[in-house]
């Protein structure tokens, strides 16, 4: 039985874990949580910090592993990218091309290179080069640590004094000391999430995304987005460009990108599973097995087996309950309006559990099916108030 090492084993990774062992690898997960879910439905786990690449490539030799899977994580991919370099194993993009769409800065360079319409971001390794650079900057401006995900390290800035405070936050939040600063796009931001064959479109899923309690995390999303149906063809045209031009490998490729003015400015790429199961939507919204097509990707399996089946939602989504401040939970209630539509839910916070950040922490994910648009964005809009938390204390 070939060893299989998928790295971490969080909720993210968790469905990657029961798809892989399906397939009939023997599937060992690393991370630095042990306490994570997706590590008990994993063959065997060994602690290691995912991020270090050096780490993750001596497990990879001494426990005999034939192939890697990333993780929901952009460190992951380089990690991988760069054990598989060295291992021979095929299924990930070089690690110089890994570096270059997941690293913001390098990737922005990148695409403003190629022509693709994007926020003209500027690089700094220096903070007083910044700090200078923000007092002739046109605001509003947004800054950002250029290698993390989640909303972490991201900050707007209206003014000269709310700069200082960004730049100063993404500095300390990045690990590699780079940052970011650019013009903030007023639109609605949108993903499209697809798979590439051959440096090709075969499957593709939209959403637009909502930000609630974090203006920096993406709390909810409702497929597929809206307009995409007048955007998807450029799109497409953006990312087997990219492909193109950097060679990439059979796998998925996703953007995020703000609308406006009815045009997408692309703002960041991903080659990796998607987090807080994004994968359970896109299922449902065009049938394509895609938590197979990944494993199947990452570990040079045969492709020509992937197959659409029939579409099981017209709208779809997945919100997580977040509070607007910290403390004990008691508990949580949904409307029944909102109930009848949901075929999925995972309680992540228990009756008696503390949230800790509340800027970061979900309750619960819950995932959710309509046949009526307007009733689908209407209960995603309202889901804040509507959607009751108690707490204890």
């Amino acid at each position: 039985m070939n060893r299989l090492l998928i790295l971490n084993g969080s909720l993210s990774e968790l469905t990657l874990i029961d798809k892989a062992k399906e397939l009939g690898y023997y599937v060992i997960t690393s991370g630095n949580n042990p306490s994570l879910i997706g590590h008990s439905h994993a063959d065997k786990y060994i602690e290691a910090d995912y991020s270090n690449k050096e780490a993750i490539l001596e497990i990879v030799k001494k426990n005999n592993i034939d192939r890697i899977v990333s993780c929901a994580n952009d460190f992951g991919v380089i990690t991988a990218a760069y054990v598989a370099e060295k291992m021979g194993f095929p299924g990930h993009d070089t690690y110089k091309n890994a570096s270059i769409l997941h690293n913001k800065d390098l990737f922005k360079t990148f695409i403003q290179k190629l022509g693709l319409r994007t926020p003209i971001s500027v690089p700094f390794d220096k903070k007083e080069d910044a700090l200078e650079y923000t007092k002739k900057v046109e605001y509003p401006i947004i800054v950002k640590a250029t290698d993390l995900t989640g909303g972490k390290g991201i900050l707007r800035a209206d003014n000269y004094e709310e700069a200082k405070h960004a730049v100063d936050n993404a500095f300390n939040c990045s690990r590699v000391k780079h940052i970011v600063i650019e013009p903030f796009i007023v639109g609605n931001q949108q993903t499209i999430h697809t798979f590439i064959k051959d440096k090709k479109v075969i499957s593709s899923v939209s959403n637009d995304c909502f930000s609630f309690i974090n203006p920096y995390l993406i709390q909810a999303e409702l497929f597929p987005a809206k307009g995409i149906e007048k955007i998807q063809a450029e799109l497409y045209r953006y990312i087997e460009k990219i492909c193109s031009e950097l060679n990439l490998v059979d796998g998925m490729l996703t953007l995020q990108y703000i609308v406006k003015n009815g045009k997408p400015y692309i703002i960041e790429i991903m080659r990796r599973a998607l987090g807080n199961q994004y994968f359970t939507v896109a299922d449902e919204m065009n049938g394509f097995p895609w938590e197979e097509a990944l494993i199947r990707a990452e570990t040079g399996m045969d492709l020509s087996v992937l197959k659409h089946t029939e579409s099981k939602a017209k709208y779809a989504g997945h919100y997580g309950i977040m509070a607007n401040r910290n403390g004990s939970v008691k508990s949580y209630s949904i409307p029944e309006s909102i109930k009848s539509h949901i075929f999925k839910e995972i309680e992540m916070i228990k009756p008696g559990e503390n949230i800790n950040n509340h800027l970061n922490e979900r309750i619960a994910y819950i995932y959710y099916k309509y046949d009526n648009y307007d009733e689908a964005l209407y209960d995603v809009l309202h889901m804040n108030e509507n959607i009751k938390i108690e707490f204890k204390d």
